[in-house]
């Protein structure tokens, strides 16, 4: 495998791993949505179609995917807007959709074409064929029925009929995405996540005209042999949506289109995807969504010629998208930030690089979209941007009383949570929210399934409940529950020092920023026992260097590409740090367990952690723990761990002080010491930052009270591993 084309595969699978989507299904879908998308001369067509409004399953994020959809096909991979077709809500019935699908992509699209299908809704299994108990998946169009026992028949659209539709086109650069779920779990939501299926017994057929047309499509000529076709979930997976401040979106959708804004451009192919979105969905795992494509053989290579798949335009985080008040405003399109910056960037400064260096100002925000007032920098003869003109991040603006959110599950009675509310209240910078809005996590009880004295079933005696903190997909977070008869007040006061820990990793998360970087480094995981061998690399997607990261091995490389990262407990670890810039640079390495715990990690020694005080020379590299050291010990409870590297062109003074004040050796003699106050550790980071920004803050010309961030003076690599 080339480098080039290894690198994009490493990489491709990074956003979509933190939520626990297996690399061995999304690798061979990444080339073949790329290579589409990527197609420099063919002409380009897009079928998108979003429900959310259903008779009695309404979603809220099936409109947003398609308009995330649309307006990366526009300014991303310059699709023209006449030949996207979207179908949402009462539009996308079942017949509008079949007809859409022959008249704009079929009838259209000629050999060499590009065509993108996207379907997000609800999906269902629906009987078919004579074998008795026989289903297939189907997707619902926005003209649901309720089969009745007379009359099973409904309006679903099979899963045959769009392969058929795929064969049949005229080209073979086609793919169909489809962020929808088939099974239905008998709940519409799991933790903060609304489940896109449809909620109902599946007793449904399929109606005599669907079998017809599927009939019609199957006795055609010249059928394409396979179709590249994403299901975001296997049959008994869940694919769900959840609520951002805003906006509601698909999580696949979501995720697959951030990656795909930072895309980079190379002679030969080589896209590489940015791991900032990733950062926004790390804590969201627990819903397995693992990507398959359906009907499509994953051993052959794509039949595309990989020389000629060029993106003429650099990795982004948006786009103008209107030009208003004579040039002095804009609207942007921010599908490129990840979920937690995108919500904390007020303030923000992006550059525009193909207008002579202008700079934005964001003013304000809704949901994706954002007004950015004109500043100083513009240097262009016409006077004026014009729509379509990318842009990227050049100073990120944070606040500086980032708090921590604590979604209330609708498990607990009103007592319950009036006291949790009162209780949350008591703790500086933690607010508690209703079970439906946007939260960090959820407080809630503890599943019982062992005690003997019990209300009911699922209803444990108020002497027996017990309460934790759990994530957005519900899933338990390591080492939060407490005893049985605890007091909901005295619950969360025995919490406060997770809350603090979940807060730190919070704000430290808010420093990734591998997509917009342009500080020339890179960080490589290696194994050293029970094997000795390179798993992951890291580096920012802007750097632009001439350097290329060290190969890893062929086992490792093929481990890799197999599936999430993980890591054995026990085994040992160790961080190789590069500085490939013309100046000296300054790092720290924080590594934040299952539970949440953060520990930092120095190169050997008991005061190892001084190591943030010396820098690593140009051209330099150093390893942590020291080489030639036992590495580290991979523990902690099993699940989703996260190491984040951050280097500064200035020295860590502030955190050190911070982590010097208060902390503890612990992991036998080994350099990583656990964070007793963290909280305090990562607002000294960001303050770190802040005070490296400064001269790039001023050079820009804005002034502010909140933390300015100079993403050209300080990188933060994440790695994001299961612990097995």
């Amino acid at each position: 495998m080339g480098l080039k084309r290894r690198e994009f595969l490493q990489q491709a699978g990074r956003v979509l791993a933190a939520i626990g989507i297996s690399e061995a299904l999304w690798l061979p879908l990444g080339d073949r949505y790329l290579q589409a998308l990527a197609q420099p001369t063919a002409r380009k067509l897009a079928l998108l179609v979003g429900v959310d409004k259903y008779p009695d399953s309404p979603l809220h994020g099936c409109v947003t995917d398609v308009e995330l959809q649309r307006e990366l096909l526009i300014y991303r991979f310059g699709f023209v807007p006449s030949d996207i077709l979207t179908l949402t809500d009462a539009k996308a019935t079942r017949e509008n959709i079949e007809t859409a699908f022959v008249t704009h992509l079929t009838q259209q699209a000629k050999p060499g074409d590009v065509v993108v299908f996207h379907f997000s809704g609800c999906g269902s299994r629906v009987s078919w064929g004579e074998s008795p108990g026989k289903m297939q998946n189907s997707l619902v169009p926005a003209d649901d029925v309720l089969p009745l026992l007379a009359n099973r028949a409904v309006n679903d659209i099979l899963e045959e009929t769009l392969l058929l539709l795929m064969r049949s086109l005229a080209t073979e650069n086609a793919i169909a995405i489809l962020d929808t779920s088939y099974t239905y779990p008998g709940f519409p939501k799991n933790g903060n996540f609304r489940i896109r299926s449809r909620p109902r017994p599946t007793i449904g057929e399929p109606r005599l005209a669907e079998l017809t047309f599927a009939q019609d499509l199957r006795s055609r000529p010249n059928l394409r042999p396979d179709a590249a076709v994403l299901a975001a979930g296997a049959n008994s997976a869940l694919a769900a949506e959840q609520e951002w401040n805003g906006f509601t979106a698909g999580l696949f959708t979501y995720a697959l289109t951030q990656t795909l804004w930072w895309a980079t451009p190379a002679s030969s192919f080589s896209v590489s995807f940015s791991r900032v979105a990733g950062n926004g969905y790390s804590k969201l795992a627990g819903l397995s969504q693992q990507p398959q494509i359906l009907n499509h053989d994953l051993t052959t290579a794509p039949a595309v010629n990989f020389s000629n798949l060029i993106l003429n335009s650099p990795a982004s985080d948006g786009a103008v998208t209107a030009v208003e008040e004579g040039g002095k405003t804009v609207q942007l399109w921010l599908g490129g930030l990840s979920p937690g910056v995108l919500e904390c960037c007020g303030g923000s400064v992006f550059a525009v690089d193909s207008s002579g260096g202008a700079r934005l100002l964001l003013r304000g925000r809704t949901g994706l979209s954002a007004k950015a007032q004109v500043v100083d920098g513009f240097d262009r003869t016409d006077g004026q941007l014009t729509v379509g003109e990318l842009v990227r991040e050049e100073i990120r603006v944070l606040p500086r009383n980032i708090g921590l959110t604590v979604a209330l599950d609708s498990g607990l009675e009103r007592i319950e949570r009036v006291d949790a509310t009162s209780a949350f209240s008591t703790l500086p910078q933690v607010s508690a929210v209703g079970s439906e809005q946007l939260a960090d996590c959820r407080f809630g009880r503890v599943p019982e399934t062992t005690l003997a004295e019990t209300v009911s079933p699922h209803e444990p005696a108020l002497s027996q409940r017990r309460y934790g903190l759990f994530s957005l997909a519900q899933m338990l977070i390591p080492d939060t529950e407490g005893d049985g008869g605890e007091a909901v007040k005295v619950a969360v006061q025995r919490l406060t020092p997770q809350l603090k820990a979940l807060q730190a990793g919070k704000l430290l998360r808010l420093t990734v920023n591998e997509g917009s970087s342009r500080l020339k480094v890179r960080a490589v995981l290696a194994t050293l026992a029970p094997q000795a061998r390179a798993v992951a690399q890291r580096e920012p997607v802007r750097a632009g260097g001439d350097y290329r990261l060290e190969p890893l091995s062929a086992e490792s490389e093929k481990s890799a590409s197999a599936h999430i990262l993980s890591l054995a407990e026990g085994s040992r670890i160790s961080y190789r740090l590069y500085n490939d810039s013309d100046r000296p640079v300054y790092f720290a390495v924080f590594c934040s367990d299952s539970a949440g715990r953060l520990s930092v990690l120095g190169t050997e020694g008991k005061e190892s952690v001084g190591v943030m005080s010396r820098a690593i020379a140009p051209g330099e590299n150093l390893t942590v723990p020291a080489a030639g050291a036992v590495g580290l010990a991979v523990s902690g409870a099993i699940g989703l761990a996260e190491t984040m590297i951050i280097f500064s062109e200035k020295p860590f003074a502030q955190t050190l002080a911070a982590i010097e004040a208060e902390m503890q050796q612990t992991r036998d003699a080994l350099p990583i010491r656990a964070l007793l106050n963290p909280l305090n550790v990562a607002r000294a980071v960001l303050e770190d930052l802040h005070a490296a920004s400064i001269p790039g803050v001023q050079k820009v010309g804005i002034s502010t009270d909140d933390l300015a961030l100079d993403v050209n003076v300080w990188a933060t690599l994440s790695f994001v591993y299961r612990v097995v």
